[in-house]
């Protein structure tokens, strides 16, 4: 009998994953933490950012010990860049102070500058794993990376030069189990799930959110968009995750146009929400473009511009040019546009289906599985070096 991927790598490790700051890096980690808890390992949480205290109570739910440890952003002024160095240096000794006292086998750093001060302070005997969630590869990791193993990849590189010539492995990007089982049949959204929200079950329905940062252009672009859309309101109706409490106004702009929508906050289960969808119009987060793939949806792409780097254009436009979904910058992103865009996709949907099925290719249900088995790969070789 072959052995098992459990057996090949020997006795128990410990991994400590620094990460924390935003969702997008944060919930990867639970995934991730979770299937390597699953071969027989032990998993402790490095959180940090102005999160980290709500992290590690999350952290907890789920039955893995944290950390929380100190992180600093650099920010724009010039007593901020003067502090900066100091303020980063007792960071990194506090985080030192915690990895002498935890003592990890292995360290994934989840590539953002809450990971740095754990990275910087690893000692050099123990690995570092580096998991990147974008086309663009993030500042915290390109620093890191002549100095990490490997790194787990969520979606291809848009310039693998970036890679320094480090090994590189695609993973995909680790997402919520529930998320997983519905985009692969394992489970089902409710089949009322339309009804439940005010809509009518077969008619085309857009799905719209702009994340934590991002939402309020969006809001105010579909509310815009709404009033030119009239005349097509009993072909299409809309679920749209605000990120806000108050939404008079979009609720407003959806009934002046007499178009039928859901208007919510946010959705714990956005599984559902993907699931009834037909078309997406959101930011390109590397987590929202590979839960596009998973469910396989076609999508309009509005990146962030303020996001670092301006990272999400590059997720846009890697997009794009692969076929899998629609680039629109905010710069030029108009409701005379986005209208006909949409009134495109209602009168000609197949170009838009082909898009669907072309964003498939970047999906990786297995993508928690993947990071979990580069880590312990990772953990093998040590052990067969030493």
């Amino acid at each position: 009998m072959a052995e098992t991927h459990d057996e090949r790598c020997g006795d128990s490790c410990h991994l400590a994953i620094a990460c924390g700051g935003t969702g997008g890096h944060f919930y990867p980690t639970l995934a991730v933490a979770g299937k390597f808890t699953a071969m027989g390992h032990r998993v402790t949480l490095l959180v940090a950012g102005k999160h980290a205290g709500e992290q590690a109570a999350i952290a907890a739910k789920y039955g893995f010990a944290s950390r929380e440890v100190p992180a600093v952003r650099l920010e724009a002024g010039l007593l901020a860049t003067l502090s900066f160095p100091f303020q980063l240096l007792g960071c990194v000794w506090a985080a030192r102070r915690i990895l002498t006292d935890t003592r990890p086998d292995l360290l994934l750093g989840m590539g953002s500058f809450a990971a740095v001060p754990a990275c910087l302070a690893l000692p050099r005997r123990t690995p570092l794993v580096l998991h990147e969630g974008n086309a663009l590869m993030g500042k915290t990791n390109r620093f890191f990376m002549r100095k990490a193993r490997s790194v787990g990849l969520s979606l291809p590189l848009a310039d693998e030069r970036q890679l320094r010539g480090a090994r590189a492995a695609m993973c995909g990007m680790p997402l919520r189990e529930a998320l997983v089982e519905v985009a692969t049949g394992k489970a089902a959204a409710p089949a009322d799930y339309l009804q439940q929200l005010g809509l009518q079950a077969g008619r085309r329905t857009v799905l719209v959110f702009g994340g934590s940062q991002g939402a309020r252009f969006i809001n105010g672009l579909i509310s815009e968009s709404q009033a030119l859309l009239h005349d097509v309101a009993d072909r299409v109706q809309f679920i749209h995750l605000t990120g806000s409490d108050d939404n008079s106004d979009v609720i407003a702009a959806y009934a002046a146009a007499g178009i039928a929508a859901a208007v919510k906050r946010s959705e714990s289960a956005i599984e559902n929400c993907y699931a009834v969808a037909d078309l997406v119009i959101c930011r390109a987060g590397a987590s929202s473009i590979c839960e596009l793939a998973l469910f396989g949806k076609p999508a309009i792409l509005i990146p962030l511009p303020t996001a670092a780097d301006d990272h999400q254009t590059v997720n846009a436009q890697s997009m794009a040019a692969a076929g899998a979904a629609r680039f629109l910058a905010q710069r030029d992103a108009s409701p005379a546009l986005l209208s006909d865009w949409l009134r495109n996709w209602l009168d000609e949907p197949a170009p838009w289906q082909a898009m669907g099925e072309a964003v498939r290719r970047f999906a990786r249900p297995d993508a928690a599985t993947a990071m979990a088995r580069l880590l312990a790969d990772v953990w093998q070789e040590r052990n067969t070096q030493q």
